[in-house]
């Protein structure tokens, strides 16, 4: 049983305070909002002549240092040039003024050859309102990343916590319910109550060490290993139908979803009925997410008081789920005349 495991669910990469400018929604976001300054700008500087004209040049000129940069961070964000918090505000702020000197520079030398724009009296007026004004917008913006940052690191340190304590309160209901399988074997067949507590140890060594998360590679593992655990006690009663493809789908999870699930499918749908069932655990990817089913026979409504359960591992289940793709995962529990089926959806690595 291998217990190598991830160490968080997959999210963002970006370990810098700034937004990631190599993705396409926050690059034309950054335009956005340098375009509204432009304007704001614009109608404060106009002293006569064409105000469109007036908002056009300085729409261009900012646009210009907006995305270079941007397309500057974005490539050092790439080589891992940023470092800590104090070398990625050096860098932003820098970058930023020789941007806005650079085009001011540029946009004068256009401006006197085309015969508008500030006179030769006004050009070291010009150069300091503007990188004023670009030294001030920089920092507001940076303020904002920053603080922004923040909240969301605070945000996932909630969330990790909750996620383990979750996971902390699941694994006493799945040992309670092992040995209680141990125990029924172990008077009557001693040899395969051995073989049991070795099943189970290997459940616990790949379960114990996964800190927030496995591969669903390990979580089918680890499934597996239950069910032989079941097995053992219930025999040809219990019939495991598998429609997994091959190789698996890459997928990060929290640790211990799909077992409780076949644990609730054996303890209310199989064991209940004296000839057992089947359950069928049905796997299938899609470009955006990947489904899990999960179904079991549902049994006679005259029994079904008897297993009422307080539905604390589904509860639990969906919290994690929850919890650790951003509110992106969903799980549905559907029923019909002869089965009983729980359905997971779960955003794909390129998804997420």
């Amino acid at each position: 049983m291998p217990d190598n495991t991830e160490k968080s669910i997959p999210g963002s990469e970006n370990t810098t305070y700034l937004p990631n400018f190599c993705d396409g929604e926050a690059f034309l976001r950054l335009l956005l909002v340098v375009e509204l300054i432009a304007i704001v700008f614009a109608l404060v500087s106009f002293s006569g002549g064409s105000l469109f004209v007036h908002i056009a040049l300085i729409s261009v000129a900012m646009l210009w240092v907006g995305m270079i940069t941007a397309a500057l961070l974005c490539l050092f964000m790439r080589r891992g040039w940023l470092g800590d918090h104090l070398r990625t505000t050096i860098i932003a702020i820098t970058i930023t003024l020789l941007m806005t000197l650079l085009v001011s520079f540029g946009s004068l030398s256009i401006g006197e050859v085309l015969r508008f724009g500030p006179t030769a009296q006004d050009v070291g007026y010009t150069l300091i309102r503007n990188l004023s004004v670009a030294a001030i917008l920089i920092g507001l913006a940076l303020r904002y990343f920053y603080l922004h940052y923040e909240s969301e690191l605070h945000l996932q340190i909630q969330a990790q916590a909750r996620l383990q304590a979750l996971q902390a309160r699941i694994r006493p209901h799945f040992l309670f319910n092992s040995m209680n399988t141990i125990a029924s074997l172990t008077h009557d067949q001693p040899d395969l109550a051995e073989q049991a507590i070795e099943n189970l140890s290997d459940l616990f060594r790949a379960s114990l060490a996964a800190e927030s998360s496995i591969s669903l590679k390990q979580e089918l593992e680890l499934t597996r290993s239950y069910i032989d655990l079941e097995a053992l006690r219930l025999g040809d009663r219990l019939e495991v139908i598998w429609k997994v493809p091959t190789p698996e789908p890459k997928l990060s999870l929290p640790a211990l979803t799909l077992q409780p699930l076949v644990e609730n499918a054996i303890y209310h749908g199989v064991e209940p009925l004296p000839g057992g069932g089947s359950i069928e655990i049905d796997i299938h990817e899609s470009d955006a997410a990947i489904e899990i089913l999960i179904s079991n026979p549902l049994i006679p409504v005259e029994q079904a008081g008897r297993r009422q359960g307080n539905r604390m591992a589904l509860e639990n289940i969906q919290e994690r789920l929850t919890l650790a793709f951003s509110g992106l995962a969903a799980m549905e529990l559907s029923e019909t005349e002869t089965r009983y089926t729980v359905k997971l959806n779960i955003p794909s690595v390129e998804a997420a």
